[in-house]
């Protein structure tokens, strides 16, 4: 993992707990529990870092609705 990653992580983070009113805390363990970090985020960071913030919280906030982290 690069400090890109961890720099779009810690905004992926930041942005999905200010759009579902979580605390980062919750949002960081929902992806990392339901796989999304490592299994999406991480390996596609080429591509989703290109994407529009709203575009980025729709899509993670789908992909973890997808996996039951989401209520």
């Amino acid at each position: 993992m690069t400090t890109e990653h961890l720099y779009f992580i810690t905004f992926c983070v930041g942005n999905l707990s200010e759009a579902l009113h979580k605390s980062e805390s919750q949002v960081y363990g929902a992806l990392r529990s339901s796989g999304v970090l490592t299994d999406y985020i991480i390996p596609c960071y080429d591509v989703l870092h290109t994407f529009s913030k709203e575009y980025i919280v729709e899509d993670l906030t789908e992909a973890l609705r997808e996996r039951g982290a989401l209520a």
